[in-house]
């Protein structure tokens, strides 16, 4: 980070006399350093929409959900964060209101990231997932409030976005629940749920690559030339290819993983047979631990099976062993559905890296390009470097802290089972996707968590902590308000003290 910062500088006092601006080069570097912590937060926290199931069913560890994640984001920021990054130009606020007092929008931009970023890391430390994107809105119309009063505050997108706290757990719940239902119905709940799953699987693969490809061409990423293709070339060439993978997945992907399967549960059972003939367990709970790990062989009855329970622990353990034994997914089950959910994260993490880069760099490109151009108004492309910027920020805050709201989405919501993780993923990619262009604000944090939350509740009616997500539900209602104020007393310290 210290090297980071210094070349920075370096750059940037060679490039200070070419600036109508140079008095507020150190408003440039406070802004670079805030913006490394703010992108730092915002792998802290929003990071963990991405590989948060993945983890929390075991699919990956933490290492590997990292690694994966530094790549995916990391490409995600310089292929698709360019065009995203200059929709903050115009977003929240009107900035053709700083005309003549440029230098009035450089620190609102400093101030507008460092509210964001405070309450990002705040909200980390209490393992709280909230929308990064609704924080840099809240501290944008913070410090514009200070500045310039109401004027220029676009209220109608602040509604949108609190319309978005409700539309958007619930849209992606519905969604989730309303796929992991078949899932469950047709291929959990079967006796022999292979056969049913490897005929999904092809639908299944070519609908998680459809989805995310037309998402990240119809996003227009510059480098890649998608920018210049119409919506339905993008539909067209999204279905083709899902089209294909189907082809390759069911001529190719099923039968080899039919054949593992096979041998890897006649192997399981032959194994079963020959050790669990009679199992003494303390509770149904370890029984139904010890099925979930290994899988119960075929033949074995009732009768082969002796539990010694406790008086007082018997009844709620009998009346939660049928729930118990349907939450956890069948070994042949889990490698169904291993890959695809790897996928889907990666997909997320992807796209994730290219929207939410803007939430960590958008302040600093327009700060930047006001800076260079001496104007509140520049049509210069967004730096590559600065999107690499960004992405380094947020590698490094999902490495240092990012493991904290992963165990929130993971493990303390809900347990996450391999099945129930690609339904969330694809669910929720799905409805952003859908609500994003016909007009409705949602936002992809709230998404994963309402997904999460339908899907753990209809897996097991107890599988809910209900009291984490009502704490992170008024997380979400004071994001905005408070990012807001934190941002507003950094621009009144600007405003009356220092500038």
């Amino acid at each position: 980070m210290v090297s980071t910062t210094l070349a920075t500088v370096t750059i940037l006092t060679t490039l200070a006399t070419q600036g109508a601006l140079t008095d507020y080069l150190w408003l440039l570097v406070v802004g670079f350093i805030i913006a490394f912590i703010l992108a730092f937060s915002v792998g802290a926290n929003d990071v963990a929409n991405s590989f948060g199931t993945a983890v929390g069913s075991g699919v990956v560890t933490l290492k590997q959900a990292c690694i994966l994640a530094t790549v995916f984001e990391t490409l995600g920021s310089v292929l698709l964060g360019a065009k995203v990054s200059e929709t903050i130009r115009n977003g929240i606020i009107d900035v053709t209101m700083y005309n003549g007092t440029e230098h009035v929008l450089m620190a609102g931009s400093v101030s507008a990231m460092f509210g964001s970023a405070v309450w990002q890391l705040f909200a980390s430390f209490l393992k709280l997932p909230i929308s990064g994107t609704h924080c840099i809105v809240g501290a944008t119309i913070g410090f514009s409030l200070v500045a310039k009063g109401q004027q220029g505050v676009k209220w109608l997108e602040l509604l949108r976005i609190v319309a978005s706290w409700f539309l958007s757990p619930v849209l992606s719940g519905i969604m989730s629940a309303i796929l992991f239902y078949f899932v469950r119905k047709f291929i959990l709940q079967k006796k022999d749920p292979v056969p049913n799953g490897l005929r999904a699987l092809p639908f299944f693969y070519a609908v998680t690559m459809g989805i995310n490809l037309f998402s990240i061409m119809f996003t227009g990423a510059p480098m890649l030339g998608f920018d210049q293709l119409l919506w339905w070339g993008v539909l067209l060439i999204s279905i083709g290819l899902a089209l294909v993978i189907a082809i390759i997945v069911w001529f190719v992907v099923c039968p080899r993983l039919k054949k593992k399967i096979e041998c890897k549960y006649l192997s399981l059972v032959f194994v079963l047979i020959l050790t669990m003939k009679r199992i003494r367990m303390d509770s149904y709970t370890s029984y139904c631990n010890a099925v979930a790990e290994n899988g119960a062989p075929e033949g074995l009855g009732d009768g082969e099976v002796a539990l010694e329970i406790a008086d007082d622990d018997a009844g709620s353990s009998r009346s939660s062993l049928d729930e118990d034994r349907a939450d956890a997914d069948r070994p042949e089950v889990s490698m169904l559905f291993q890959f695809l959910q790897i996928l889907t994260a990666c997909f997320g993490s992807f796209a994730h890296g290219g929207n939410d880069v803007s939430n960590a760099i958008g302040p600093l490109v327009a700060l930047w390009l006001v800076y260079e151009s001496g104007s509140v108004i520049s049509h210069a492309p967004t730096p590559i470097w600065l999107l690499l910027y960004g992405g380094l920020g947020i590698c490094v805050g999902l490495w240092v802290w990012g493991r904290r709201v992963i165990q929130t989405m993971g493990k303390d919501l809900t347990p996450i089972t391999p099945s129930s993780g690609f339904s969330i993923e694809l669910a929720s990619a799905v409805t952003v996707v859908v609500a994003s262009n016909i007009g409705l604000p949602v936002s992809t944090t709230h998404c994963k968590v309402g997904s999460v939350v339908a899907v753990g509740w209809l897996r097991s009616r107890k599988a809910v902590d209900w009291r984490l997500f009502r704490n992170i539900f008024m997380a979400w209602f004071v994001t905005v308000p408070i990012s807001g104020l934190i941002s507003a007393a950094i621009m009144a310290l600007f405003t009356y003290v220092i500038l």
